[in-house]
């Protein structure tokens, strides 16, 4: 909810540096400011690809790459990267700076050589200097999540109802090694209601909730693991089952059983 109201909200406290923006732009700095990564990464392919060059949309970019990159989770690292792509492709020398300090600080190989490709683009660092805080964000849009409101938003996402959002939860509990008993008891019972009668096309999904199980280290989902692992009808299940069991405690604790958790799991389509 926070994240939705900061995300209206930056039509209101931006309009001062959006005014300089034509119809188009103004759209791109919507998708920025939205504070969702998907709508963040669309926009900077499209401005790296159109090579837009106008310093409002541009700030506004590297503000959010100097916020997200200190505390980047590896689920985030490509689409800060071609937030650096977009800005490199200014070939505006005020972000020298910007990108300079991605590229010293940053713990992601992937985003130092991005950012490193970007600042190639550059012919130095001419004029004022982009410094963080010349944007002001609106409040709550990318600012570090906390652990309880990271736990939160993950629920509704794995309880969506789709495909998609539940395989998104999954890579991002893993990536964050996000670790949580209730969050794992969804992904444990949401893995034996479905395994049984999965087709091809949602296995994957089911592998990356084995994944998010592992992360945890949970005596508590050997026994999950290991049903899946017996009696799945696909290999790549059953290996994924195996290999993350191998990364559960030995350690004696109440096995998960299927109806441990008590909300309604919804029917999973795409």
């Amino acid at each position: 909810m926070r994240r939705i109201s900061a995300a209206i909200m930056a039509l209101f406290l931006s309009f001062g540096a959006m005014a300089e923006l034509s119809g188009e732009q103004r759209y791109l700095a919507d998708q920025l400011l939205s504070g969702d990564l998907t709508q963040l990464k669309s926009a900077s392919q499209r401005i790296f690809k159109q090579a837009i060059r106008n310093p409002e949309l541009l700030d506004i970019a590297a503000e959010i790459l100097l916020t997200k990159y200190p505390d980047a989770y590896t689920s985030e690292v490509d689409t800060l990267a071609w937030l650096a792509r977009a800005i490199g492709a200014s070939e505006n020398g005020r972000y020298y700076g910007v990108l300079s300090e991605v590229i010293s600080n940053t713990k992601f190989d992937k985003l130092e050589r991005h950012a490193d490709t970007a600042l190639d683009n550059l012919p130095g660092a001419e004029g004022e200097q982009y410094v963080a805080g010349m944007y002001k964000l609106p409040e709550g849009v990318f600012e570090k999540e906390q652990p309880a409101e990271r736990v939160a938003r993950l629920k509704t996402l794995m309880l969506a109802g789709n495909l998609t959002s539940l395989k998104r939860a999954a890579k991002e509990i893993v990536s964050t090694r996000t670790i949580d008993q209730e969050l794992t008891d969804i992904a444990a019972e949401t893995l034996l209601l479905n395994y049984p009668s999965a087709t091809k096309a949602q296995i994957d999904t089911l592998a990356w909730l084995t994944n998010a199980i592992g992360v945890t280290g949970f005596a508590r989902y050997r026994q999950v693991l290991q049903e899946v692992e017996d009696n799945s009808d696909f290999r790549k299940l059953r290996r994924y089952a195996e290999k993350n069991k191998d990364k559960l405690t030995d350690e004696k604790a109440e096995q998960y059983q299927k109806g441990m958790f008590v909300q309604p799991i919804p029917a999973y389509t795409y």
